[in-house]
């Protein structure tokens, strides 16, 4: 082959193989997006989506913090130092009713028989044992007029027992049983994983699951930003939402994986978070099961007035 023919065949034959490589495109970059849970169970999906991969799945960095409660996260987000957070439609509903911006983006935890986001408890073997008991006695709540205290107030009506006689006073979940054991409360509103270990421990015993005197089903938990950043970030709430229910969806059917997780998190014995009561999530938005939670707290005045389920919902 000649000099000139065979620089040809080598032209031709770089062309010809440049031409099957198919045009390499950049990822488009990842959108960050600040989130703030607390570190319990029932508001947990954030640690499960971000270790699992669903926020990366739907285009989210997900940057997520641990706060001390919905109401400290609720502030971060108005703020603006968070873009979502997590806390209890009642919550967010007061804070409509105040004028505040909140909007819900996808729902969270549900309250359910088998899944009861906390129970009312005494000391074992000790003299309350229905809710006429409890007349003239303290009950221990972690914070006042929030979904524990309404829970008490539905269970002491269902049983007959004016409310005004109980009296009620806050006590943080990790001292609840010692304070029973001691006598310097008479009952307390535990959740997981306090519950757990107390009930392991000995100490009390479980007098009444109250939340089924709200609704045998309600939504406990709710994920929101604000209004401003809903409207001027559509296509990102959508996918949050979205990854989300996915979130829901395997934690619902993954109690040992999200257990690990969930251990890792919040610095929990891994046996209590595999064998504690967990969360159940809802896996879309069902208005009703908000709306029985919202007209149950108007009626024992923990809304000053009446709340659409709707109206708190992102308009997509």
């Amino acid at each position: 082959m000649t000099p000139w023919s065979r620089s040809q065949f080598i032209a031709g034959s770089l062309s010809a193989a440049l031409a099957t490589v198919e045009p390499v495109h950049a990822q488009p970059a990842l959108q960050t997006l600040r989130i703030g849970v607390t570190a319990t169970d029932v508001f947990a999906e954030a640690y499960y989506a971000a270790d699992m991969g669903f926020f990366r799945k739907a285009g989210i960095n997900a940057d997520v913090q641990t706060f001390s409660s919905g109401a400290a996260a609720s502030n971060a987000v108005i703020g603006g130092s968070l873009d979502m957070g997590v806390t209890t439609p009642l919550l967010l509903a007061n804070g409509y009713l105040r004028g505040l911006p909140f909007v819900i983006v996808a729902a969270g935890s549900v309250n359910t028989p088998k899944a009861p986001q906390f129970l009312l408890c005494v000391k074992k073997n000790g003299p309350i044992r229905s809710a006429k008991d409890l007349v003239g006695k303290t009950v221990g709540l972690n914070v006042l007029k929030t979904v524990l205290e309404l829970s008490l107030d539905a269970y002491l009506t269902k049983n007959n027992v004016n409310i005004a006689d109980v009296k009620r006073v806050e006590v943080v979940f990790s001292e609840m049983a010692p304070a029973i054991e001691r006598g310097t409360i008479d009952a307390a509103l535990i959740s997981e994983p306090a519950l757990s270990v107390a009930l392991k421990k000995g100490e009390i015993s479980v007098l009444a699951d109250p939340n089924a005197d709200i609704a045998p089903r309600f939504l406990a938990g709710a994920w929101f930003t604000t209004r401003q950043f809903a409207q001027q970030n559509p296509d990102l709430v959508k996918r949050f939402a979205s990854a989300i229910y996915e979130t829901a969806r395997w934690a619902n059917t993954h109690h040992d994986q999200s257990a690990q997780i969930l251990a890792k998190y919040t610095k929990l014995d891994p046996d209590i978070a595999r064998t504690m009561i967990r969360a159940e999530y809802a896996e879309r938005m069902v208005l009703p099961e908000m709306q029985t939670l919202l007209d149950v707290s108007v009626k024992y005045g923990f809304l000053p007035k009446p709340v659409t389920a709707a109206d708190l919902v992102v308009r997509t």
